[in-house]
């Protein structure tokens, strides 16, 4: 008897494993029980494998039927995709679902004990088990129901990321289920030794591209310590300040803020970690805001034992208070002295991820660590949104902070927004990076997948919508097609500006690192079968998100693993020789 779970498209717990976090994505009507479609739900490896035998055996999927799900916050359709219309063929069929894989346990293999978090482990699992139970953190993210499936294998990275680096610093490896020649599927199991280089390609290169991860380990050992304290507060930016361009004024002066929190943010200390919620302004009353946390303790720094370089803790609040009122000072003239403002106390929701919370700005909290990872650990609403990304090496030219405040002002001369978009949902964000980050891993294939090593600042471009009661299908494409072409189109203006016409994208050179494959876009590019975005196309997604030499392996290790390509989606790593 199989240990896993079916559950039909005429189930009535159907809806809701039909879909993720981001509701344009869902599986096609018409999906039957006949033919073994749906979900399947696994506790156990076992499980997994089972499940993959039993469709292999009994349905024989096509290449790209098969896909994964852990927590289901994957931004485009990797998991959950329809055909668009009769140019595109690819759609899911059955979905393995790792959500009730949740076990955080510890396992000892070859003499070395490990810690083994399973993929529907939730951040805020991860982050309260390791505390609790072994004094220990990893850098990972803020949204408390991300969970590990794709989050570590992406990269995973947080508030602590400056401090530690990212979560795939400190992977030592993985359990996968792979495809098998003789037997259809078989468990690859966890060796250090990465013979197969799987467990490299797990550090940061994505999920879903050659099998189903079961289980990710992480040395004992070598897990970065949890701080005991942090301060947190909100720090205003209002719009008011901005609001008037005559003559070019509201430009030159978002222009200079911009360069100046580029700076400030450079400069922060590692226990520090800044999110800059660029939100769109609907009004010159609205007020921005720049998210800043520092932690502090006995438990506070860094040591190189773990890999990076040696940070000192912050050991008092006064320390951990002279980073804020140091990086506030770096910015005097936009934001007020924190606790000053006449927004001081008030409610105010922070939009967008990572760090989706109501909180009282103006504010500084002083909390536990683990209290204050909690308050700040919110989903927001599920609804439809669209995601961009970048990764930035070096500071805002002019005419790239210009284009973003055209964008974030609706003055792009060719790309007014249209009445369908939620400005108050729109949003630009733009988190501090760097650092720790910079120092765990070097050259252009180390240790990890992750070769964007020399930025300073990660952006995530967010808007979000709702579909409302009684609108109809083709009434609800054409408001996607709206909101995301004048959304892609804003954002090709941006990097247009910002390397001088050379490209509308963040391409890899002294200025970019391209883009991070845990915020998806399929404007980059899709495979062969697959609808892009609309607008402008890069191309070469996969150079763009990994640079070309962590590509060009990805792909070597796709041909010896998956050469049928039996798992693969609109932005997966494929065999193309198959």
């Amino acid at each position: 008897m199989t240990g896993y779970t079916y559950v039909s498209p005429a189930a009535n717990n159907y809806p809701g494993l039909d879909r993720g976090f981001n509701q344009r994505y869902l599986l096609e009507q018409g999906l039957d029980e006949v033919n073994g479609e749906g979900v399947y739900l696994a506790k156990t490896t076992d499980d997994v494998l089972s499940a993959l035998n039993d469709i292999n055996n009994n349905h024989t999927p096509l290449s790209g039927e098969i896909r994964v799900i852990s927590g289901g916050h994957c931004y485009e359709d990797f998991t959950f995709n329809r055909r668009d219309d009769a140019s595109t063929s690819n759609k899911t069929r059955f979905v393995i679902d790792l959500s009730n894989m949740r076990g955080i346990t510890e396992e000892n293999v070859n003499g070395v004990d490990y810690i083994v978090v399973e993929p529907g482990a939730s951040n805020w699992l991860i982050q309260q088990t390791l505390h609790s139970e072994y004094g220990a953190t990893l850098p990972g993210g803020s949204c408390y129901s991300v969970c590990a499936g794709g989050h570590i294998s992406g990269g995973g990275y947080g508030l602590l990321s400056r401090l530690h680096g990212l979560t795939v610093d400190y992977l030592a490896g993985v359990e996968m289920v792979i495809p098998d020649e003789t037997a259809g599927f078989a468990i690859r199991a966890f060796d250090e030794a990465d013979s197969d280089s799987l467990n490299w390609a797990s550090r940061g290169g994505g999920a879903g591209h050659f099998g189903v991860t079961t289980k990710y380990y992480f040395r004992k050992d070598k897990v970065p310590t949890a701080p005991e304290r942090a301060l947190f507060v909100a720090l205003p930016v209002p719009w008011s300040q901005f609001a008037d361009n005559t003559d070019g004024a509201g430009e030159a002066n978002f222009t200079t803020f911009m360069q100046a929190y580029y700076t400030a943010a450079s400069k922060l200390a590692g226990q520090a970690f800044t999110l800059g919620k660029f939100t769109y302004m609907t009004d010159a009353a609205d007020v921005m805001s720049i998210v800043i946390q520092v932690v502090y303790g006995e438990g506070s720094g860094h040591s190189s034992t773990l890999g990076g370089i040696d940070i000192a803790p912050i050991t008092t609040q006064v320390g951990a208070l002279e980073v804020i009122r140091s990086f506030s000072a770096e910015l005097d003239q936009w934001i007020a002295e924190p606790e000053t403002s006449q927004w001081h106390k008030q409610r105010f929701h922070l939009v967008g991820h990572p760090v989706s919370a109501q909180v009282a700005i103006d504010t500084i909290y002083d909390l536990p660590w683990i209290d204050m990872t909690q308050l700040l650990n919110g989903s927001g609403e599920n609804q439809n949104g669209k995601y961009k990304s970048s990764y930035m090496i070096t500071n805002f030219v002019g005419a790239e902070a210009v284009s973003i405040y055209q964008f974030l002002t609706d003055a792009q001369a060719t790309n007014l927004a249209p009445s369908s978009a939620d400005k108050s949902q729109t949003l630009i964000q733009i988190d501090s990076y760097g650092l720790q980050v910079n120092n765990m891993d070097v050259g252009p294939v180390g240790n990890t997948a992750i070769a964007a090593r020399s930025s300073l600042l990660k952006t995530q471009y967010q808007t979000y919508w709702k579909t409302q009661v009684g609108t109809t299908s083709a009434q609800a494409t054409q408001i996607e097609m709206d909101i995301v072409s004048w959304f892609n189109a804003g954002y090709n203006n941006i990097y247009s500006s910002g390397t001088a016409g050379d490209s509308a994208f963040p391409v890899w050179g002294t200025k970019y690192q391209g883009c991070y494959f845990n915020y998806p876009d399929r404007q980059l590019g899709v495979n062969d079968g697959y609808a892009p975005d609309p607008g402008e196309t890069y191309g070469d997604f996969l150079g763009i998100y990994f640079g070309e030499s962590v590509a060009a392996k990805l792909k070597t290790i796709k041909t010896a693993i998956d050469p049928d390509n039996v798992f693969s989606y609109s932005q997966s790593v494929l065999n193309k020789s198959s």
